[in-house]
């Protein structure tokens, strides 16, 4: 194996990843590209430092007993960031060697009447079958204002079936989970299928929280 060359590949795919997820800790590098390794937090605070000096990504040191961020271009809310990407993190290190993961951030649905935070289309069988879709939203204080169960009705309640995210069977089109992920204690009244779970909640077991067992 040319060591050399793998790791410039594995420096572009963390760069690649940063930019598309906008911000990640040093955490959750190393739980996606070191947690097989041997020494793996050394070794990513290494590379992640190097590619820092670099400059193909910046470091932000927040406070002295907290992981480093990482981003290309500091976003706006970055805790909110964050929070997100603990939940890409949980889908990508907690699926079946099988499983597909198509993950996008900050997903327009039927041309931005809602933006979701995130969706996952989850294939749970080989050969991309078995397919399950999550709108996912963040929500740090829900308390404040909260109308996610409205917005997804309205989504609901228009023409759907067409759409990507539609799981298509022979007797129904299925609407996406929207999970919420939030510390509050939240209860939503809603015929539409919500799952609210706390970040820890989601980094012991993400997929016993949204995968559905009738499909």
């Amino acid at each position: 194996m040319n060591y050399t060359l793998y790791g410039k590949l594995r420096d572009e795919h963390i760069r690649q990843l940063i930019e598309k997820g906008t911000a990640f800790n040093r955490s959750q590098i190393q739980q996606l590209f070191f947690s097989k390794q041997k020494d793996g937090e050394r070794k990513c605070q290494y590379r992640l430092s190097l590619m820092s000096k670099r400059k193909q990504i910046k470091q932000w040191i927040r406070g002295p007993h907290e992981p480093a961020i990482y981003y290309i271009k500091k976003p706006r809310k970055i805790d909110h960031r964050l929070l997100i990407n603990d939940v890409y993190c949980a889908l990508m290190t907690q699926k079946k060697s099988w499983y597909h993961i198509d993950f996008r951030w900050s997903y327009s649905i039927l041309n931005g009447k809602v933006w979701a935070d995130a969706m996952a289309i989850i294939y749970t069988q080989p050969d991309r079958k078995g397919k399950q879709v999550v709108f996912i939203e963040v929500e740090r204080h829900p308390s404040k204002r909260f109308d996610k169960p409205e917005q997804y009705q309205k989504i609901f309640d228009s023409e759907w079936s067409g759409e990507e995210w539609c799981v298509s069977t022979k007797e129904k089109d299925i609407f996406p989970t929207i999970l919420i992920v939030t510390e509050e204690e939240l209860k939503i009244k809603s015929p539409l299928r919500f799952r609210v779970a706390t970040p820890a909640e989601v980094k012991k077991d993400i997929y016993s929280i949204i995968l559905r067992k009738e499909i």
